[in-house]
């Protein structure tokens, strides 16, 4: 890919946070479908809390807002879930007013996350937020020196701090769950936390797109209506050192990775070599092939492009086109007025475009009208995207074994406490350090 000139056009715009690469070298692969995470949530149980009128402000207000904030936001939910008022609550300094009493899905209401204790693959993305903080890349992160895990500590200490948070307010069956025995030893693995979150018993679900087919699994059509927010993270500018990076921009911002990349074999055929790089051609730059891919996935390309601009080449950036210098995001926290995001109102179409919309009213990003995508999810994800508001999925440059014997083995130990103390926290963060560098000798040349 890295030498290739046929398709040197494409590969310039995969953002350096999407590089499949070994040794910080070159990029060996196309991402095929873009994925999110974050906490994700169902916009109608947020319009049944707040109001249908305010619930798209509060939603952009919460996808910006700072960890502080967010937390109060969440024991607010807490607290109106068990006793029900018209109490009030500032959000980036917007007032908001919960409904006087429980309607519709949001009588469901027990806690306010759905959380599993069988599995690490959310805190695995939270984890992503928090390398970030220090990392700009995968490479750094498997290249990564005693001294620099050393400097993970006061960002681990925000990590652990977060999921004491969400263990605080978890949502069960009949009500909010303890942390401790309690949740341990009840059902609550995946498929129950899926569960739980389609029937309205919880506000948020700590996960990805990738999860959408399993909602609709539990609930035929609960996908269709679903949004998402930036997992933070309680970090000042004085904690970050990644180059570019802000806390402003990392409590703003989701995960974005991909689990499959389209790669040419080097030893194939030379026909056979010529026609894949034709079909990869095709199915991203050619109308009929995005009309393909569209059909069969459904999801994000790592080209596309909303009316705004696309992402740069280096990791979350962002370059404007003519047509405007700010993202939909960015517009709704600058005015009350500024105009809609393009997946909520296109603007007007430039003459040479009118025929196309003409023909696809129902686009998606006025740039990419063959690319459509399947559900209000991953227009999210996508407008995230285009805007730059997304940091790369860095948790899989950890060690293989990182998730299941570092992480996963010291989370079941700290879920059946049913409080932490500060010194249970440094433990954690004692234990997550400890057994990275143990690590640090593994073979960094592996793909990541």
């Amino acid at each position: 890919f890295l030498n290739d000139s046929g398709l040197s056009s494409l590969t310039t715009k995969i953002p350096a946070g999407l590089h499949l690469s070994s040794a910080g070298i070159g990029n060996y692969g196309i991402p095929l479908v873009l994925e999110g995470y974050g906490y994700i949530f169902d916009k109608g149980m947020l319009s049944d809390i707040f109001g249908s009128e305010n619930s798209e402000k509060l939603a952009n207000d919460l996808r910006s807002c700072s960890f502080t904030e967010f937390e109060g936001f969440v024991a607010a939910v807490d607290t109106w879930i068990s006793a029900p008022s018209a109490a009030e609550i500032t959000l980036n300094g917007h007032k908001y007013t919960f409904s006087a009493e429980k309607s519709g899905r949001a009588k469901n209401l027990t806690g306010v996350f759905s959380l599993n204790n069988e599995s690490t693959r959310a805190l695995e993305h939270l984890l992503s937020t928090a390398l970030a903080a220090k990392f700009q890349s995968r490479y750094e992160i498997m290249s990564a020196a005693e001294e620099a895990v050393s400097g993970m500590e006061n960002v681990l200490k925000a990590y652990a701090e977060v999921l004491d948070f969400q263990t605080s307010h978890i949502a069960g069956a009949e009500g909010t769950v303890s942390r401790g025995e309690e949740f341990t030893r009840g059902d609550y693995n995946y498929s129950t936390s899926v569960d739980l979150f389609t029937r309205g018993n919880a506000l948020f679900y700590p996960g990805g797109t990738s999860d959408t087919a399993d909602f609709e699994k539990s609930s035929a059509g609960f996908s269709e209506n679903l949004d998402i927010i930036p997992m933070k993270l309680p970090l000042s500018d004085e904690d970050i050192t990644a180059s570019g990076m802000t806390a402003e921009k990392l409590q703003s911002s989701i995960v974005i990775g991909s689990r499959y990349y389209l790669a040419v074999n080097p030893k194939a055929d030379e026909n056979l070599s010529a026609a894949a790089k034709d079909f990869i051609n095709w199915i991203y730059n050619d109308e009929a092939g995005k009309t393909a891919y569209s059909s069969a996935f459904g999801g994000v390309p790592f080209n596309f492009e909303y009316l705004i601009g696309t992402p740069g080449t280096e990791n979350g950036s962002f370059e404007s086109s003519e047509e405007s210098s700010s993202s939909p995001m960015e517009e709704n926290k600058s005015s009350e007025n500024a105009k809609s995001s393009p997946k909520t109102e296109n603007p007007e179409p430039s003459p040479e475009n009118s025929s196309q919309n003409e023909e696809n009213p129902d686009m998606v990003g006025p740039m990419n009208p063959s690319h459509k995508l399947n559900s209000s999810l991953m227009e999210a994800v996508a407008e995230y995207y285009s805007a730059g508001n997304w940091i790369p999925d860095l948790s899989f440059a950890l060690p293989a074994d990182f998730a299941e014997k570092i992480l996963g083995e010291s989370l079941s130990d700290f879920w059946g406490m049913e409080i932490w103390t500060d010194s249970d926290r440094k433990n954690f963060v004692d234990t997550i350090i400890g057994g990275w560098k143990e690590r640090l000798d593994d073979d960094k040349t592996a793909v990541g």
